[in-house]
């Protein structure tokens, strides 16, 4: 066993809406296949503006509005299901997070639960995000400003990685 590794992290957060609302669209790039369906309405805007200049005019106003909302329609519907959510007494915060080598342990006002390693893919760190999976689609998402702030993203990076596979 690495005597460089704690053997336990914890860390308490309160993500606000637009942190929450930022790592639900930066969630989507891990989505495998999945992200295939996120693409679709971008495309089909590009192509409401392309494809007037194929045929040597400029878009008119309905057709850059439409792709306006082809552009948006993700993000919008991102946006409304972090705020419905944000409703539910469980996503309420602040959370705390701890990991240990039994598993992550996540705690909030109405609930305690305990997902252990083995029901754990993986893990990914992106430029702003610390996401544990609990399954192939579904991540707990932890700033890594909160991380850092309060001195144990190294630990916590560390924990992961020797039990998941952290990238």
């Amino acid at each position: 066993m690495d005597t460089s590794v704690p053997n336990r992290v914890s860390v308490t957060v309160n993500p606000a809406f637009w942190e929450i609302f930022i790592a639900s669209l930066v969630l989507i790039r891990y989505q495998g296949v999945r992200v295939i369906y996120y693409i679709i309405f971008p495309l089909a805007g590009v192509f409401v503006l392309v494809l007037p200049l194929c045929v040597r005019r400029y878009p008119s106003v309905l057709e850059v509005l439409v792709a306006l909302w082809a552009f948006s329609f993700i993000p919008l519907i991102t946006a409304r299901v972090v705020w419905r959510n944000r409703r539910n007494k469980l996503a309420q915060g602040p959370f705390t997070y701890t990991f240990d080598s039994e598993g992550m342990h996540t705690s909030g006002a109405a609930f305690a639960q305990t997902i252990k390693w083995s029901a754990i893919p993986r893990g990914r760190q992106s430029k702003h995000f610390l996401f544990v999976f609990i399954s192939p689609s579904v991540a707990q998402v932890i700033p890594l400003k909160a991380l850092s702030d309060q001195g144990v993203l190294d630990g916590a990076r560390s924990i992961v990685g020797q039990h998941t596979d952290l990238r």
